[in-house]
């Protein structure tokens, strides 16, 4: 190349790129990374109809969990997302990698899709004239060993998380988007979560209608083996420890035992003040096969431990404080947020600026059975936690908040030290200066 030429190249290169297209769009949480153009962004209106949800988790030597969803649709485009930014995550973590065999149709027709170009959790069908609803039905499939994934499936035991079982529409907030959940279960399995029972007949159990960011902030646990613990015995606001085991024998606990896990729960009444749940769920495996979690959710908390929790318990040592971490989180975490951790549906990236109060708090609780929330000494190892704790007390919550409803808008506020909070059941955004 001659040399006047190669002086132009850097130029010539610069406005080859200035003239490529650009596919990142704004939208109410600030700019999308790589957004497509063809995915609708979400927006504070209501999705006309509600989404039904019937699942089928009682394939348990092939471990496949089926998912039927019938969508109310227009005829048109629709565009159905798969959930990618996972809160308690904290990163774009969906396991669509687990998904298989899609079908969609419409008026008993089969539909063709497409998957998105850009974003591989969207997924594009036309609905035809006429119809006034989408099926859509697939699989799950469930990692039958850890090299695999986190095993959500055994032969006693379902962890059933609805973010991975789940499709939505786009173009809409979670919270406006209504779901009517249905899940057959194992034959002989008890199932908890902190959905409401509308119905139940034989093994399927039918859940009252929430909105998508609940039914998400609810997940299943289901055993063979089971036994529900009261927390708070004779007060108004219900506190539940549902333990689930690989063998009846685990599920026995000592009063004394018992008695440590109620004054957890008593401490962190006093040490917050108040409740804004209108019950709380421990959902608890003592397992040796089904992988450990500890996972927050406002109403409830996932939480795994090894078999002999109770049956090896040994004084000296205590408890671990798995329970309490995740119980604060429905205060640090999930009714106090950080605001731009929080996000419209789960394609919308998150962002951490504040993930260092979320789990930072986390560090000044109690565990089961200490005398006093500032008493507890760090017992978090690397090994335990999948996130590392900073044990730095955070002062940013201190602020007095102000409430802007409704889920969408925010205030300004000075500097990144805005908290958003959310309360249930619906979402609320408050921005604390």
């Amino acid at each position: 190349m001659p040399r006047p030429a190669r002086r132009l190249l850097p130029l010539l290169c610069a406005a080859a790129f200035a003239a490529m297209p650009v596919f990142a769009q704004t939208g109410a949480n600030g700019a999308h990374p790589l957004s497509s153009p063809q995915v609708p962004l979400p927006a504070d209106t209501p999705y006309p109809g509600t989404v039904s949800i019937t699942v089928d988790a009682t394939d348990l030597a092939r471990r496949i969990v089926r998912i039927r969803e019938e969508i109310p649709a227009q005829p048109g485009r629709l565009t159905l997302l798969y959930p990618q930014w996972l809160p308690g995550n904290h990163g774009p973590s969906g396991p669509i990698d687990k998904l298989a065999g899609f079908a969609f149709t419409a008026n008993g027709q089969k539909l063709a899709w497409t998957r998105d170009p850009l974003n591989v959790y969207a997924f594009h069908l036309d609905v035809p004239a006429g119809a006034t609803s989408v099926v859509a039905e697939y699989q799950y499939l469930t990692p039958s060993d850890t090299s695999q994934g986190r095993v959500v499936m055994t032969p006693n035991l379902v962890n059933l998380q609805w973010n991975a079982l789940v499709l939505y529409p786009a173009g809409h907030y979670a919270s406006r988007i209504d779901t009517a959940a249905t899940v057959k279960y194992p034959a002989g399995f008890t199932a908890a979560t902190a959905l409401d029972v509308a119905s139940k007949q034989g093994d399927t159990v039918t859940y009252r209608n929430v909105p998508l960011d609940i039914l998400v902030d609810s997940p299943v646990f289901a055993g063979r083996y089971s036994k529900v613990i009261d927390l708070a015995p004779g007060a108004k606001v219900p506190v539940r420890l549902n333990v689930f085991a690989d063998e009846a024998k685990y599920l026995e606990a000592k009063p004394e035992q018992i008695a440590a896990h109620r004054r957890m729960v008593e401490q962190a009444v006093k040490l917050y003040g108040a409740q804004h749940y209108d019950h709380y769920d421990f959902l608890f495996s003592l397992s040796g096969q089904m992988s450990g979690i500890g996972l927050e959710h406002q109403r409830s908390s996932e939480n795994g431990e090894d078999p002999e929790y109770f049956t090896g318990y040994d004084a000296k040592s205590g408890f671990s404080d798995l329970l309490a971490h995740e119980y604060t989180h429905s205060w640090d975490g999930k009714y106090r947020r950080g605001a731009d951790l929080w996000t419209p549906n789960y394609n919308v990236p998150m962002q951490g600026s504040l993930l260092w109060v979320y789990e930072g708090q986390t560090g000044p609780t109690c565990s089961p059975g200490a005398p006093a929330c500032a008493r507890r000494r760090p017992r978090w190892t690397r090994s335990r936690s999948p996130r590392r704790r900073m044990r730095k007390p955070a002062r940013a919550f201190r602020g007095a908040a102000c409430r802007t409803p409704p889920t969408t808008r925010s205030s300004p506020s000075a500097g990144r030290s805005r908290i958003a909070t959310t309360s249930s059941p619906r979402t609320t955004t408050r921005v604390a200066r």
